[in-house]
């Protein structure tokens, strides 16, 4: 499988970005004004992502520590390992952190099937 780069020309386009920027007057300047407004709108945005990505997350783990103190309970058993299962699934070729030590097999065996991407 091929992937398909869109190289720098498919950013610039996407943002408006000239590859062609006249280096004279107050066209540089307007151009200059222009580019820092887009890179300030893509920073609020970056931050406010990464601040609900962090909300989020905390509510997950929230989640997962009332499942922990439940888990021995016979009453929330099932329950509670269905919500463990949700909360550990990964996709492909996504998945936790691991420790030093662990999955050193697994990680051999995901970086042959990335090779073959």
């Amino acid at each position: 499988v091929s992937t398909q780069s869109t190289g720098s020309s498919g950013i610039n386009a996407e943002y408006g970005v000239s590859n062609n920027v006249k280096r004279s007057g107050s066209n540089s300047n307007a151009e200059v004004k222009r580019l820092e407004g887009n890179v300030n709108e893509l920073t609020l945005t970056v931050e406010g992502l990464e601040k609900e990505r962090d909300f989020y997350f905390q509510k997950l783990r929230d989640i997962e520590v009332i499942c922990q103190e439940k888990e021995g309970d016979e009453v929330f058993s099932s329950f509670v390992a269905q919500i463990i299962e949700v909360l550990y699934a990964t996709e492909d070729g996504f998945g936790p952190a691991e420790e030093e030590g662990e999955g050193e097999e697994e990680a051999e065996v995901d970086e042959e099937e990335q090779e073959e991407y």
